[in-house]
């Protein structure tokens, strides 16, 4: 059975609506990424399972959807590009047509619903966009498509008035401790607790940054910006981070936007320390003494500024973060 911490009203209400025959066709599910988006559609449709389905048959067809194989069940995600060998940096048109062929045929198990996944909406190109909008203006009977969106600003006007949208906030520190707990075997108090001030309540993003050992890489990141000048360590530190695969590196950058705007409300409440659980981000407040405000902006405005190109024209990662250091 699929694991689901928190939300329970939330998938009250899906539930609810869907036995009532008055679940819309188009529902966006919007929050912080790693939050737990896709186990939550997951768990709604295991309820749903539970309801339309006896005992065996039931175990079948979680079986099925646990394993991505459900017939009556399609994800669109990001594919892996032969040609690059890389996972692609979008959502296609071709997924999108493709995707078409099944909202119009015969649902191959009669007596239940479709539902579509897109994992995540945030990852549709223009194209892919404007083929989705098509297919969200003309619903069709017992078919429900779910947009995950980790920021609901990327999502166009026209898709988001076309659907029902649910946000799914931050978790508490007790569910989010719970969470953790269930997914490492071995991790102290403090470490969640940082992890918890760090990602805002992130289940996923804290686990991802666990197993990226984020320790190490932290500490030289805040000895790197308190010094605003290259020595060894910096480049060590620029060394080991340009070996990162994109999607990697990219958390990285979160984490150093999160740094930053956590020191730019430092230098503006001292006192905003007593809002973190952890020790550990109490050492924030010394680096905020270090850098001027003026210095912090102009930082977060280079990651901001340049990221896209980083990405988009596969720039050198270790010149990025050493004029990202020294700025």
């Amino acid at each position: 059975m699929t694991s689901l911490v928190g939300f329970e009203n939330e998938l009250k209400l899906l539930v609810d609506n869907y036995k009532s025959n008055s679940l819309h066709s188009s529902i966006i599910l919007n929050g912080e990424k790693g939050i737990g988006k896709k186990t939550f559609i997951n768990k709604f449709l295991n309820d749903i399972f539970i309801n339309s389905l006896d005992g065996k048959n039931y175990l079948h067809h979680l079986n099925l959807l646990n394993n991505n194989t459900h017939p009556n069940v399609r994800i669109i995600e990001r594919i892996f590009d032969n040609k690059s060998k890389k996972i692609k940096s979008n959502i296609t048109i071709e997924q999108i047509r493709n995707l078409k062929k099944f909202v119009n045929e015969s649902p191959s198990i009669k007596y239940l619903s479709k539902f579509i996944i897109i994992d995540s909406a945030d990852d549709l190109n223009v194209n892919a966009t404007n083929s989705l909008l098509k297919t969200l203006e003309e619903p069709k009977f017992n078919t429900f498509i779910f947009l995950i969106s980790h920021q609901l600003s990327h999502l166009l006007p026209t898709i988001r008035s076309r659907c029902m949208k649910i946000r799914l906030n931050k978790h508490n520190f007790e569910n989010f401790n719970l969470i953790l707990k269930s997914q490492i075997k071995e991790i102290n108090e403090d470490e969640i607790k940082f992890y918890y001030d760090l990602t805002n309540g992130s289940p996923g993003n804290a686990i991802s940054l666990y197993d990226d050992n984020i320790y190490p890489i932290l500490d030289s990141t805040f000895n790197s910006l308190k010094l605003k000048t290259i020595d060894n360590n910096t480049v060590d530190l620029a060394n080991n981070l340009s070996k990162y695969e994109n999607d990697k590196f990219k958390s990285y950058i979160l984490l150093l936007k999160t740094i930053l705007v956590t020191l730019s409300k430092l230098k503006v409440d001292n006192n905003e320390t007593n809002d973190y659980l952890s020790n550990k981000f109490q050492t924030l407040k010394e680096l905020s003494y270090a850098l001027s405000m003026q210095n912090i902006i102009d930082r977060f405005e280079f990651l901001s500024n340049n990221e896209n190109d980083l990405f988009t024209y596969n720039l050198d990662k270790k010149l990025f973060i050493l004029k990202f250091l020294t700025t």
